[in-house]
């Protein structure tokens, strides 16, 4: 089901739109930037804060809220993402980190688009998850949620390690390097970027495989289907590896250990204002299609 066309409920109610404010409260500047926002939404019509929750941990499966403005970086909304679980509350990224690209506007910038938000203009765009599976002998099957990518990887002393690919049941091919990655369109832009695997649009319905320094040119980034499963295999009883979630999760695997990698049953839904470009942010925030320094482009 392409969740991504689906409209969303919200949009179409004339009630006044309920506000949580969400973020990463070990950080200072996260309570100086909540503040100024709490007084913004005071004083806009249409719009009702609805609490502010600047915790770690808690539960945000079930907000009293409408939508979530999540104060932070990129981060912040990754693990504000799996906090949420499959009940999110659609959330505006309001970035007080340094990147920005999932939380692309700054506070100052957010205040200008009060009107917008207060009056139901902004569309609602549902992210691609994944459900990450660990299957270990002798225990009950682990299940984690990610938005961007898992990833096996060496582990200390960063040997070269060995990673069997199967999909659909079939087998692929065996990886060998520093690991493997295997992100959704959102953490195409991520990890996977960085190590050389390629753009996948947001709304797109696809995994890409990306591997870490492969050991042979041979080994290329692959882009296939969302509706297939997709599992890795640590080889070798020799050669510790970790599973990372997103960045944050850290799970280390034992020999036999499998992770399977399937698409979330339930997209992670992000507000995109007016205006809003996935190609303008690439331009952006990562400096994509920009010239180098120097060079002033095509001769005319």
């Amino acid at each position: 089901m392409d969740h991504s066309s689906q409209p969303h409920p919200l949009l179409s109610s004339r009630e006044p739109l309920r506000v949580m404010l969400l973020g990463n409260g070990d950080r200072a500047e996260v309570h100086d930037d909540i503040r100024r926002l709490e007084d913004s939404l005071g004083c806009a019509p249409g719009l009702e804060l609805a609490g502010i929750d600047l915790s770690a941990e808690s539960d945000l499966s079930d907000l009293p809220a409408d939508i979530a403005l999540v104060v932070g970086g990129d981060g912040t909304v990754l693990h504000t993402a799996r906090r949420m679980n499959d009940r999110p509350t659609p959330v505006l990224g309001i970035n007080a980190g340094r990147l920005g690209f999932l939380a692309d506007l700054t506070p100052a910038a957010f205040c200008d688009r009060l009107p917008d938000l207060a009056d139901r203009r902004f569309t609602i765009e549902n992210l691609m998850t994944l459900t990450c599976t660990l299957t270990r002998r002798d225990e009950a099957a682990r299940v984690y949620r990610g938005l961007n990518e898992a990833v096996i990887r060496a582990a200390p002393f960063f040997h070269l390690v060995e990673i069997g690919l199967s999909i659909d049941g079939e087998s692929v091919m065996t990886y060998r390097g520093d690991g493997l990655i295997i992100a959704t369109p959102v953490g195409s832009t991520a990890h996977s970027l960085s190590a050389g695997g390629p753009i996948l649009p947001p709304n797109g319905h696809m995994f890409v495989v990306t591997p870490l320094c492969a050991h042979t040119l041979t080994q290329r980034p692959l882009v296939d289907s969302a509706h297939k499963t997709y599992e890795m295999v640590p080889r070798g009883d020799h050669q510790p590896t970790v599973l990372v979630i997103d960045g944050q999760v850290q799970i280390p695997l034992l020999p036999g250990d499998r992770v399977t990698i399937r698409r979330g049953s339930t997209p992670f839904p992000m507000i995109r204002l007016p205006g809003y470009s996935f190609y303008r942010t690439l331009r952006d925030k990562l400096g994509w299609g920009a010239f180098p320094a120097g060079d002033r482009g095509p001769r005319q």
